[in-house]
């Protein structure tokens, strides 16, 4: 089949979304499918095709880093995307360029199929900082959600929040569920290099007894970063040992580090800013625990690194996703600031014997999250909206 996947964002950018992507494109190539990348690029004039990517002018937003929009009805792009000769389309967005997936997909007479990433209700902020206009706004995100989904052959959701969100939108069409998955092999312990994992934690100042605990994401106001630094003084602060290094750049990135200096947590909590994806299996492999008080994820890539990488996650209660948490396996959920330095306090009272053998555990979890199955349950739901499509087409 020939395949064009439209995203938002893409490489150089790095996101979970740009990294599932990227492992959806390897593994459609690898079993013999042609992919064609549709994005956005706030700096280039031209639409452009380099290296299986469609690249299209886009204004930035710079509310929200990496992001652009773009005409959705682009004759110079369509014109591109024609000569490609798709089989089907897979949208990876609800936006520019999501509307012109939808309207390529009717001009070419060939099924669509929808991935949902993101829970929209945490990033209305974005849009408004007024909770009150935030509230208002809700239902008209919700109804624009309903107006999509009626334009997909097929949805695909990475969790059961996923159907819990599209049911409050009033989608009644079935969501297919595949769980996330990205190529782990890099972040296991045989294929880190234990003298880059030695330098960081030099570089970081991380002492043998030190407690580390580790984020990497988008520093956004709904990654709750400012609730994980409270809880973390809080229960932490008092004890030197205890670090929490953030990895990441976003908008909130400036008063994050403000946050920090006004907590007077300089030593413990340090963000890191960003750092290429190729680099970070040795930071996770410096820290002892992942940490996250988001609960705006739907299935966070972020933390099926960390997993490979043996750390135990320490996630905040979201009680429509709890799937990627077996509870005393490989992590823990918090509920309270309490709850989150019983956690830690936890690990500090581990022996080094201990602490192995957990984050031996912890790896081993991550051999269910599979590439190859992975793939071929997406296959799976192509196979399907192609049959559905043209089954209403005949």
């Amino acid at each position: 089949m020939n395949i064009a996947i439209f995203t938002e964002t893409y490489f150089p950018f790095i996101s979970g979304v740009v990294t599932h992507i990227e492992t959806l494109k390897k593994g459609l190539e690898k079993n013999g499918h042609n992919v064609l990348i549709v994005t956005l690029n706030p700096d280039i004039k031209e639409n452009y095709i380099e290296d299986g990517v469609l690249h299209s002018p886009a204004h930035p937003l710079k509310k929200i880093y990496g992001y652009g929009l773009a005409n959705p009805y682009s004759k110079e792009r369509f014109e591109l995307i024609k000569e490609f000769k798709p089989d089907l389309i897979h949208a990876h967005t609800e936006f520019s360029l999501g509307l012109a997936a939808i309207d390529y997909a009717k001009k070419l007479n060939i099924p669509i199929v929808y991935t949902l990433h993101t829970m929209y209700d945490d990033y209305l902020g974005y849009v408004a900082e007024s909770e009150m206009i935030q509230s208002m706004l809700k239902p008209f995100a919700h109804q624009y959600m309903h107006f999509l989904s009626n334009h997909f052959t097929e949805i695909i959701g990475p969790s059961k929040k996923v159907e819990e969100f599209m049911h409050r939108c009033g989608v009644e069409k079935p969501i297919n569920l595949i769980p996330n998955t990205v190529d782990l092999s890099a972040f296991v312990e045989d294929n880190v290099d234990k003298e880059k994992v030695r330098e960081i934690k030099e570089s970081l100042g991380i002492r043998e007894e030190d407690i580390c605990l580790g984020f990497v994401g988008r520093l956004g106001k709904e990654k709750s970063i400012d609730v994980l630094m409270d809880y973390f003084a809080n229960e932490c602060g008092s004890d030197p040992r205890f670090k929490l290094f953030i990895i990441g750049k976003g908008p909130e990135e400036e008063e994050l580090a403000k946050k920090v200096k006004d907590l007077g947590m300089e030593s413990q909590i340090k963000l890191l800013g960003y750092i290429e994806h190729d680099d970070l299996p040795p930071y996770y492999h410096a820290f002892d625990l992942y940490a996250t008080a988001s609960t705006s994820e739907m299935n966070s890539i972020s933390m099926l690194e960390a997993m490979a990488s043996g750390l135990y996650i320490l996630q905040r209660l979201d009680i429509y996703n709890r799937d990627q948490i077996e509870s005393g396996v490989n992590g823990d959920i918090f509920e309270t600031a309490e709850d989150f330095g019983k956690l830690t306090k936890e690990e500090a009272d581990m022996s080094l014997e201990e602490r192995y053998k957990r984050r031996k555990e912890v790896e081993a979890y991550t051999r269910r999250y599979g590439i190859d199955e992975f793939i071929r349950s997406v296959l799976q739901v192509y196979e399907k909206a192609v049959a559905e499509y043209n089954a209403q087409n005949e």
